[in-house]
């Protein structure tokens, strides 16, 4: 590539790679535009939808084993239950003592219940796992890749047990704060722990999902996103997900429900809720990916810009949004700025380097051809010689103070494979050339 002396340029062989990215406003909202469309066009509250019945179904079976355990442990020490009547005096009034405890002690096991419960556990968490993947997969576009029989009965093996882990943990959660609200810590702990205990407890649901969201991130897309940006989104995910408690809290009160209303009520909200995680996880999953290929993406945008003259209102802001790219204009060494007659490249040049136009006009003018061809801003010109592998067909030249986008040959044909649109783009303009061509 040839440049005239009056042009000062600065230039590299590429566009900048996705660690060296350094946000500003139009490119935040540029992600945040691009993760809304992706998430409409990949249906991703279905899989959020299915992830929210599948993981309330997967709690049913950890709840009756862990029934079942609690049944066990009253048989061998029935005790408890009776220290714990005596300690709450309204329950000892209310229910007949001795009554509840002989039904303990009658509940007989069966060897043929807790194989159920174990087929059911593990099959549940199967469907549980495999709607979580399915989202992610269809995120990230990653395709599942055959293992050896014993690494899948291992992973098998994994989500079963992580299942476990987080229904155990919730079933703890819940226990230990209804355990701290109790009479019967009152004469036993000391008023501070148990404020200190009740503070603490308030973190761990966030901490559970905080962490269960990172795993997800991390581990399912297959892409090896950073750590960071792993962290960050699963965050923002918990932070919005609580904040949509907090509001959604103000309009619902449970409390003015009675027996009957309260269960179904609090049924349709818990299953309201799960939804809710589930459909900002596979929203935040879409961010990670954005935020992950944000270059490739960005570039796909630039060259299916609308043109000028489309002026629907889709169009327009699609324009207003993605024409002026800062992600590479602030950073990249690809920017090249040319003074008015500057020479980009020369006719018969071996180059395959592709441009956008940021701001200013370029001239195409071919001898051979006896055409000239004026580019604007948002344009992309230099394809040809990319796509074709052959010597430029013309000279470019610099009509105004100029400054473009260097695009890497390799980097501008991964795009076009990785993207229908703009492959379909970039054949439909060399069909018009050759048309054109046929007319000299």
């Amino acid at each position: 590539m040839k440049h005239s002396n009056t042009g000062t340029s600065r230039n590299s062989d590429s566009i900048p790679s996705s660690h060296e990215k350094k946000i500003s406003l139009r490119t935040g909202i540029q992600e945040t535009f691009l993760t809304c469309t992706f998430f409409m066009q990949n249906d991703l509250i279905t899989y959020a939808s299915a992830c929210a019945f599948n993981f309330l179904f997967s709690l049913l079976p950890v709840i009756i084993m862990t029934a079942t355990v609690l049944i066990r442990i009253l048989h061998a020490s029935p005790d408890i239950l009776q220290n714990i009547f005596n300690y709450e005096i309204s329950l000892s009034a209310a229910i007949d003592l001795p009554g509840v405890i002989y039904s303990f002690l009658e509940t007989k096991g069966s060897l043929f219940f807790n194989i159920i419960i174990g087929v059911s556990l593990f099959w549940m968490a199967r469907r549980l796992f495999n709607s979580v993947m399915l989202g992610i997969r269809c995120i990230f576009h990653t395709e599942v890749k055959s293992r050896p029989l014993i690494t899948q009965l291992i992973v098998l093996a994994g989500e079963v047990l992580l299942v476990v882990i987080l229904a155990l943990l919730i079933f703890l959660f819940a226990t230990a704060k209804s355990v701290l609200s109790s009479s019967v810590l009152v004469q036993v702990i000391p008023q501070l722990l148990q404020t200190i205990s009740a503070r603490l407890l308030q973190f761990v649901p966030a901490g559970l999902m905080f962490s269960f969201v990172t795993i997800i991130y991390r581990a399912a897309s297959g892409t090896k996103p950073s750590g960071i940006t792993c962290i960050l989104a699963s965050a923002a995910c918990t932070s919005v997900f609580f904040a949509f408690k907090a509001v959604f809290s103000l309009f619902v009160d449970m409390a003015k429900y009675n027996l009957i209303y309260g269960v179904l009520s609090n049924g349709i909200v818990l299953l309201l809720e799960v939804l809710t995680f589930f459909i900002l996880v596979m929203f935040f999953a879409q961010f990670v990916f954005v935020h992950q290929f944000f270059d490739q993406l960005l570039l796909a945008e630039l060259y299916l810009l609308p043109e000028k003259n489309d002026c629907s209102p889709v169009s327009v802001i699609r324009r207003i949004m993605f024409i002026k790219p800062d992600y590479f204009i602030r950073r990249t060494p690809a920017l090249i700025v040319l003074q008015p007659g500057s020479i980009i490249y020369r006719e018969g040049d071996d180059s395959t380097d592709v441009y956008y136009i940021s701001e200013g006009s370029v001239q195409l003018s071919s001898q051979s051809r006896n055409n000239i061809t004026h580019y604007g801003r948002g344009a992309f010109f230099g394809e040809r010689a990319c796509i074709m592998s052959q010597p430029r067909d013309a000279t470019a030249t610099a009509e105004t103070i100029l400054k473009i986008i260097k695009v890497s040959g390799e980097t501008f044909t991964a795009m076009l494979n990785k993207n229908p649109a703009a492959g379909k783009k970039a054949l439909s303009r060399i069909s018009a050339y050759f048309a054109r061509s046929k007319q000299f």
